[in-house]
């Protein structure tokens, strides 16, 4: 009886003779090839993308506004130009605390001074007096009797409703007590061109009559005159 042999296996049999081992490592070789162009594909796209729309701003119509490259820095905040201000139209007047408010001028009684809000005033006298108490909280006894005038040479009608006429004695300024027997405030609108007499009583202790002191202001929040 013949014996047959068993076919030898041929290289064109469509098996492979490679290792599996050998099979996988070209896989992954392969794979990361791959990957490497890919990813200079892609740097190589995004660095090409300035200069091309660099190249399309050239070719813009007059006029036109170039696309703002999103990778470029924002342009820098401009430096407010510095203030040349000096300061000292916001400076405020310094407050007497003797009178609670900015002194304008100190002037002598009886002499002419132009207040604060454009009226002139004048104290023309000053008088020793004995004033009885006629409202609550008035004390009858040695008093003074100031006699102011006002006049307008604004060239419009003023009202009097601001103005305030105060007196003060002794060598700490102490404020003195209004009184209203015979006082005769100034009050309405004083016409262009027009004076108007007030008189004023103030408590004032007879041995400091000597020293007393009227302060006025025609304009509320506004310095007051001294007058001695």
């Amino acid at each position: 009886m013949t014996k047959v042999e068993p076919p030898t296996p041929s290289a064109h049999d469509g098996r492979s003779t490679m290792p599996r081992g050998r099979i996988i490592a070209l896989i992954v070789v392969a794979v990361a090839v791959v990957a490497i162009i890919v990813t200079v594909f892609v740097v190589a796209s995004t660095r090409s993308t300035p200069s091309t729309n660099a190249g399309n701003d050239q070719n813009l119509p007059a006029g036109a506004l170039p696309t703002p490259d999103p990778n470029s820095p924002p342009p820098p905040t401009p430096t407010p130009a510095p203030s040349h201000s000096t300061g000292k139209a916001s400076a405020k007047p310094t407050v007497d605390p003797r009178y609670g408010a900015p002194v304008a001028d100190v002037v002598p009684a009886k002499k002419a001074a132009k207040l604060s809000g454009g009226l002139t005033a004048t104290v023309v006298s000053i008088d020793a007096t004995q004033a009885k108490a006629i409202r609550a909280g008035e004390t009858a006894g040695p008093a003074i009797k100031v006699t102011v005038t006002l006049t307008n040479s604004t060239g419009k009608d003023v009202s009097l409703g601001q103005v305030a006429v105060n007196g003060y004695y002794g060598s700490k300024a102490t404020p003195a007590v209004a009184l209203s027997d015979g006082a005769k405030p100034l009050l309405g609108t004083l016409a262009a061109g027009a004076t108007a007499k007030g008189v004023y009583l103030y408590s004032v202790p007879t041995d400091q009559r000597a020293s007393a002191v009227i302060t006025m202001t025609d304009s509320a929040g506004t310095p007051v005159t001294v007058f001695k």
